[in-house]
């Protein structure tokens, strides 16, 4: 694929189906991107927006833009193209969740342990999904 024609922001499976769904799937929580430096992620986003202006640096292969996606996409936030917190985003979520399912298992002798695993597990949750949240519309205080 000549990268004249490339499009950076289309998916790279087909989404109708479901092992292309599932491949996108595991390319978004694919935990080891947590692991990579604020640097080596700005390195991506600098590719990705590169490329989106139209001026991928010379001998730039398909794979070098599609990995920078995966990596801008995993810390990234979407719609204000701002980095995550390490513990909001998705690329954390598996290994995050399951330190916690592990603790919650060990500790449950007691009420207070119980009760504290559920709050640490609660503010994980909320904390993933405030992150990914949808930042393109403002957080009103008023209920409709």
């Amino acid at each position: 694929m000549a990268l004249s024609s490339f499009d950076i922001d289309a998916p790279r499976w087909d989404q109708t189906t479901f092992m292309g769904r599932l491949k996108h799937f595991f390319n978004i929580t694919d935990c080891r991107t947590a692991l990579l430096s604020d640097s080596r992620l700005d390195e991506a986003k600098a590719l990705v927006e590169s490329c989106r202006a139209g001026s991928a640096p010379p001998g730039t292969s398909v794979e070098q833009l599609y990995y920078a996606k995966k990596l801008y996409d995993s810390a990234f936030h979407p719609d204000t193209g701002d980095r995550m917190n390490l513990i909001g985003r998705m690329s954390f979520q598996v290994p995050g969740g399951m330190a916690i399912t592990g603790f919650m298992l060990q500790f449950y002798r007691t009420v207070p342990a119980v009760v504290f695993w559920q709050w640490v597990n609660q503010s994980f949750n909320a904390l993933v999904n405030y992150t990914n949240r949808n930042a393109a519309s403002p957080i009103s205080p008023k209920r409709h």
